[in-house]
């Protein structure tokens, strides 16, 4: 799960220091008086609204009216306060149009509640790149992506870039949201053999965790084998081209060299310090040499992680496992009350498995294999998605019918763990197939389905990391990779540079239904998509959310050809609702009218996912890459 700190207004909104935000806080609040203009004025605030890490607002003339337009977000009318002040009626932000020494407008500052961001003014959008040889997106960017653009421009394969980036990924983020010790998926196609392939690289239990149930908050129990640096090297021997210590030589000169901190990583600090300085080794990683914590601006290196991954590169994963890291692991993990054993470290294997596959009108899909849960989810889901036909109706951002039964179609993951209707096989094997997914439509359809809400049966005639790399030769990677906990988790526990997740003290009834010596099943749910046997389409998705973003995401792509960015950009609904101002009131309207009231969630409410892809155009072979705004994302390519 992959934790943001994020500020998002009502189709307007403020970034927080490249912290893609959630919500603008909302309250009942009495809006200014709005005052007459001369509507002339507005052409000199028209245009692109930056707030930097790809977060874009458009503000546009229409007429008398000037309007915003955000990612996610429903068009908002701008209201004049005064000439150059503007608010959004019910809620609390301004919008203050700012001009340069000519009188030009060239930036604008957004106010919210709690804080304000400036945003510089374009007067048109760069075109949108194209790509032909190779490319990386990811949902950290930076030198992330550039590291694994790189390695493509040098010969290496999708594996070898995208496993250089989920590298790099982890060594900026200093192990918060994901970790060396943390668990890895990877769902692969491969030119030269024609097939689809799945890495399992999750989370291990412990051989002598057999009381679950008793797992504590904090403590060694909360730790569980680390799969992702096993599946870096799995990866590698199938399907690398460079030498393996060529994937971490951007990580370890990352590490080693530092970089500023800017005011995401500082918050992350700033939120946790009191689990970052639990532990003197892991203090040891965030404090300067007086003691006191990074801020912004400060050069965050990180010497002890860089020497780690420098011996792993020489000695390989072993090091991580049967080596001198992974004794030391063990021996900690012990020390604070944990079971992880030599053996466990040992016996550790990336396994290689078989993707659940289905069809898609004219594509083959493949998502991770029948040990984890994400793969079922969203084979189920594509297969209902088809049934649906959501084109007959419209886009689900204008269509009622096409976002009442998207939303119902999104509940159905809850299968995985909650009681199931009764009259059918649900077993996962049975919910991966089209036979089980056509008698889940009937249900729904004709209001029997156990889980519809009660109004919609009564009408019922009438929804971490994530990586996708496509090298020249057409070979490609998806891959999510996560510490599966909240930013570093509430133990704080770090091996020689290497945080420790504590995954388990969230899902001790998962940890006991998996069982001692058994990988655990996650929800991540890189998928892939063949058409007349080349790839075309890679989807992986991260956060709470990440189910219902999935979904929508392919919705976009599949029923309404979107190219990637377009259709992250598009408003998604959430775990249990929408967020404020992210749809039109007459389209909840209108599913209202259908028989479900959708509810409308706050900031802290909100559960939001994040989506990467990429697309293959077959015909000429162009890339486009899309992923969620305002992270620290980014697509590169060449």
């Amino acid at each position: 799960m992959r934790i943001k700190k994020i500020v998002r207004g009502i189709g307007v909104a403020a970034v927080a220091g490249g912290v893609s935000a959630a919500g603008i806080y909302y309250f009942a609040t009495r809006d200014p008086v709005a005052i007459k203009v001369d509507p002339r004025l507005y052409d000199d605030y028209a245009g692109y609204y930056d707030f930097g890490n790809r977060y874009i607002i458009q503000v546009r003339r229409e007429g008398e009216r000037l309007m915003s337009y955000a990612p996610e977000r429903a068009p908002r009318e701008l209201f004049p306060e005064t000439e150059t002040k503007f608010f959004v009626k019910g809620e609390r932000v301004r919008i203050t149009f700012q001009g340069n020494a000519t009188g030009r407008v060239d930036h604008a500052l957004f106010q919210w509640r709690n804080g304000q961001e400036q945003a510089e003014r374009r007067s048109e959008l760069p075109p949108a790149p194209v790509f032909t040889n190779g490319i990386v997106a990811a949902t950290t960017g930076g030198a992330a992506t550039q590291a694994g653009l790189d390695i493509l421009k040098e010969g290496g394969s999708a594996a070898d870039a995208a496993m250089a980036t989920a590298l790099c990924e982890v060594t900026h983020a200093g192990g918060s949201y994901v970790s060396f010790a943390g668990l890895m998926m990877l769902t692969y196609f491969d030119v030269a053999s024609g097939k689809v392939y799945f890495l399992d690289a999750q989370f291990q239990v412990p051989l002598a965790e057999t009381n679950a149930h008793s797992i504590p908050k904090t403590g060694g129990r909360t730790a569980l084998v680390p799969g992702f640096m096993a599946g870096v090297q799995a990866a590698h021997k199938r399907f690398g081209k460079v030498p393996f210590a060529r994937l971490f030589e951007p990580a370890i000169a990352l590490a080693e060299k530092g970089e500023t901190v800017n005011r995401s990583i500082e918050w992350w600090i700033n939120s946790k310090k009191s689990v970052l300085s639990r532990l003197p080794e892991t203090k040891k990683v965030f404090t300067k040499p007086d003691g006191k914590f990074y801020v912004k601006g400060d050069l965050f290196r990180q010497p002890a992680l860089a020497e780690t991954l420098r011996k792993v590169a020489a000695q390989g994963a072993d090091y991580m496992y049967g080596g001198d890291w992974g004794r030391k692991f063990v021996e900690v993990i012990q020390q604070n009350g944990g079971k992880i054993t030599r053996e466990d470290m040992t016996n550790y294997q990336a396994r290689w498995e078989e993707p659940v596959q289905t069809t898609f009108r004219e594509y083959q899909v493949f998502a991770p294999s029948l040990s984890t849960w994400g793969g079922v989810n969203n084979i189920e889901a594509l297969n209902l998605l088809e049934l649906a036909d959501l084109k007959s109706s419209g886009p689900y951002t204008t269509s009622p019918r096409s976002l009442l039964w998207l939303m119902q179609i999104a509940e159905c993951h809850k299968m995985t763990w909650q009681n199931k209707p009764p009259g059918r096989d649900l077993s996962p094997r049975s919910r991966a197939t089209k036979e089980t997914a056509a008698w889940i439509w009937a249900q729904m359809q004709s209001g029997k389905w156990a889980w519809l809400p009660e109004g919609v049966r009564k009408n019922a005639a009438s929804h971490s990391d994530g990586i996708v790399v496509v090298d020249q030769w057409g070979n490609m990677a998806v891959v999510g990779h996560t510490i599966n906990t909240g930013l570093w988790g509430n133990t704080g526990i770090f091996v020689d540079g290497i945080s420790i997740p504590d995954a388990a003290s969230f899902q001790p009834a998962d940890v006991a239904r998996a069982g001692p010596g058994n990988h655990l099943p996650n929800g991540m749910n890189p998928m892939l998509f063949l058409r007349d046997g080349k790839a075309v389409l890679g989807s992986s998705a991260v956060g709470g959310g990440l189910h219902y973003k999935t979904l929508q995401a392919l919705a976009c792509v599949l029923d309404f050809d979107m190219d990637p960015q377009a259709a992250v950009d598009t408003p998604a609904f959430l775990p249990n609702g929408v967020a404020e101002g992210s749809f039109d009131s007459k389209v909840l309207g209108g599913v209202k009218a259908l028989g479900l009231k959708v509810n409308i969630l706050s900031e802290k409410e909100a559960q939001w996912g994040y989506w990467v892809g990429v697309r293959v155009n077959p015909t000429n072979r162009h890339l486009f890459g899309g992923v969620s705004r305002g992270l620290e994302s980014g697509v590169a390519g060449y």
